[in-house]
C-alpha cells in the first residue's frame, strides 16, 4: 500500500516533531543535572536591610499592649437629597 503525498508529509512532520521533543528533553535533562543551587537573597521589603527577610522585620515586631493598630473611618458616602412631594 503506497502512501499518498499528504500522508507522507504528515509522517515527516510527525518525525521532525518527535526529534525536536527528544532534543528538548535532552537539553532540559542537561540543565537539571548541571544546575547549581541558587542562593536566596535575604533582603527585607520593608526596611531594605539584607540581614533578615520581610516576615521577620524588626519594625513588624512591636511590643506593647495594643498589638493591633486602630482604624479610623470617615463618612465618605453621600445621602441623596429627599425629594419633595407635590400634592396638587
Amino acid at each position: 500500500m503506497a502512501l499518498d503525498r499528504e500522508d507522507g508529509s504528515q509522517l515527516l512532520a510527525s518525525q521532525k516533531a518527535g526529534r525536536q521533543v527528544d532534543a528538548l528533553v535532552n537539553l532540559v535533562t542537561q540543565l537539571v543535572v548541571n544546575q547549581k543551587p541558587a542562593s536566596v537573597a535575604r533582603v527585607c521589603g520593608i526596611c531594605s536591610s539584607n540581614g533578615h527577610h520581610t516576615s521577620v522585620c524588626p519594625s513588624l515586631q512591636q511590643s506593647g499592649v495594643d498589638e493591633h493598630p486602630k482604624a479610623y473611618a470617615a463618612k465618605t458616602y453621600s445621602i441623596p437629597p429627599q425629594q419633595q412631594r407635590h400634592d396638587t
